[in-house]
């Protein structure tokens, strides 16, 4: 009985060997460089997955505090209208707090068109075609204008009037088109209010297909006049009105019933009691019913956002933390086939913990990025002036996250940080300002064109702090949107390195399992047959 193996067949010597325990020990050797080879790999894929993660997380971070920067999160204003019939309000960081007074005349309107019948008093009349619809035998061009910009469009008699709406709806003016089927009635208005606001229709022609068409819509009063069998047949809206209002007793008009003076965006939603406009277009103020609109500072807002900052920071700190400070168990290397097979699932899960543990235990990057964010808060920040304290009777100057309220805990939260809310109360009762010149401020530029860190906001740095970081992530090792085309990371290039070195150790292994299995199977061929020989001899001194 033969027995089949990777080099051939043995067995038939009866020599009792066994070959392939053989050549297992023969490539033990070569099997253990091998399997070296493929767990540096598979280290080196969890580091790069580590730092992957890493990148997300702080890119997240940095596009939270983006909003940050702004005067309209760290300068927060509440407004209050004691009429919303008349109007509402809200109140960006260049608002003051102050009280104003508001009286409505004239809300902004636009232009709004209805047929004053139907289009075709038969109600069993196709639509489907401006033939059948309304009696256009030929091809024409239709201007419209809403005011400031006129398109020309062509209208072709087999055409519905639905194709019309449509072209008119996409050719970029500020004139809206629909029609009903059921009424039969067309619908023209103006996406734009005020007094510009207007719409009109014109067509020239030597045909009447455009005058049946503008008279046919129904609209309005048209003209029609004709000169050398030129017909030309025109259609004008009347113009849309502005707002007309009484701002802290000065008279304003606004093409919109949204706008913003002084920091303050109004909408105005109803004319105020006693106001009005005369026969003549002008505001008649009479003993009108005021508005009062009142703008004040958002403490709560303000405090609320800070919190939200250093809640933030304190979870992008702890994974950040996590990640250095885990333990790195060198003797826990990643199992190879062999060694899963003779283990049972949960011990594979429990080594691989410890052989995933702290990729990224002690890594500069990540330390430095830590050192940085810390500095952000930490160090004050220049050319900020003193503010009087209330309370106190002195100037102070809040230069630095501590001054406000903003402190680290002990050195075993790894410089987690705590918000006094009291003190940041206190802080922004002295200057309302405060975070607007802590955390948004932009920074001096030096000559070289960098921004001088020390005259820098808070979130200034910090942002800039984690772009760089992403930065030298990218290089180190990807991002986790380009891994599956990342060749140019540093650990990119490790891994395809190890890659080849892996399949040239793969070859060289086949190679000399081969030539094991080819002496051996030499061996046994021989052995047979000096079996082979010695049974005949024995078999010839028998019978001699």
């Amino acid at each position: 009985m033969s027995v089949s193996s990777v080099g051939g067949t043995y067995g038939l010597s009866g020599s009792g060997m066994d070959i392939d325990e053989l050549v297992k020990n023969l490539m033990a050797g070569q099997q253990a460089k091998t399997d070296a080879l493929m767990q540096k790999k598979t280290v080196l894929d969890w580091q790069k997955s580590a730092y992957n993660k890493v990148y997300d997380n702080i890119n997240s971070f940095r596009d939270s505090i983006f909003n940050y920067k702004l005067s309209s999160t760290l300068s927060p204003h509440t407004v209050y209208s004691n009429n919303t019939s008349v109007a509402t309000a809200t109140a960006n960081a260049d608002a003051a707090d102050v009280n104003h007074s508001l009286v409505v005349a004239q809300l902004a309107t636009g232009v709004n068109l209805t047929s004053s019948d139907r289009i075709n008093s038969d109600t069993t009349v196709s639509k489907t075609t401006l033939a059948t619809h309304m009696g256009i035998t030929d091809s024409f061009n239709l201007n419209i204008s809403d005011g400031k910009t006129n398109k020309i469009i062509t209208v072709d008699p087999t055409d519905s009037i639905n194709d019309v709406v449509s072209t008119i709806n996409k050719s970029g003016l500020n004139v809206k088109a629909s029609y009903d089927s059921t009424l039969d009635r067309f619908f023209l208005s103006t996406s734009t209010t005020g007094s510009s606001a207007n719409i009109q229709l014109s067509s020239v022609g030597t045909t009447d297909s455009g005058q049946k068409f503008i008279e046919g819509l129904k609209l309005g009063t048209t003209n029609t006049t004709t000169v050398d069998g030129v017909n030309t047949t025109t259609f004008s809206s009347a113009s849309g009105k502005d707002a007309v209002f009484q701002l802290d007793g000065v008279q304003f008009s606004q093409a919109s019933n949204t706008f913003t003076i002084a920091g303050v965006k109004y909408n105005l939603t109803g004319v105020s009691t006693g106001a009005s406009m005369d026969a003549g277009g002008n505001p008649v103020w009479g003993s009108a019913t005021t508005t009062n609109v009142s703008v004040s500072f958002d403490v709560d807002t303000a405090v609320a956002s800070i919190q939200s900052l250093v809640d933030s920071y304190n979870k992008i700190l702890e994974e950040l933390n996590g990640m250095v400070d885990e333990t790195r168990y060198k003797d826990y290397t990643p199992l190879t086939d062999a060694q899963k097979k003779v283990m049972t699932d949960s011990d594979i899960t429990a080594w691989e913990v410890k052989a995933k543990s702290g990729m990224l235990h002690n890594d500069d990057s990540l330390t430095s990025l830590i050192r940085s964010m810390r500095s952000a808060f930490s160090n004050q920040v220049s050319g900020i002036s003193a503010s009087y304290d209330k309370v106190t009777g002195k100037n102070v100057t809040y230069n630095s996250g501590s001054s406000i309220g903003i402190t680290t805990g002990d050195y075993a939260e790894g410089g987690k940080l705590h918000l006094n809310t009291d003190k940041l109360k206190a802080a922004l009762a002295n200057n309302p300002d405060v975070l607007n010149e802590l955390f948004g401020a932009v920074g001096t530029t030096k000559s070289d064109g960098t921004i001088d860190t020390s005259s820098q906001g808070i979130v200034g740095r910090l942002y800039d702090t984690l772009e760089k970081t992403k930065d030298k992530l990218d290089e180190i090792a990807g991002t986790t949107a380009n891994a599956e085309y990342d060749t140019e990371s540093y650990y990119a290039k490790r891994i395809t390195e190890t890659e080849k070195q892996l399949l040239r150790a793969e070859d060289r292994f086949d190679i000399m399992e081969a030539a094991y299995y080819t002496k051996y199977n030499a061996m046994e061929v021989a052995l047979q047959q000096l079996n082979s020989q010695s049974t005949w001899l024995q078999t010839f001194g028998t019978n001699s």
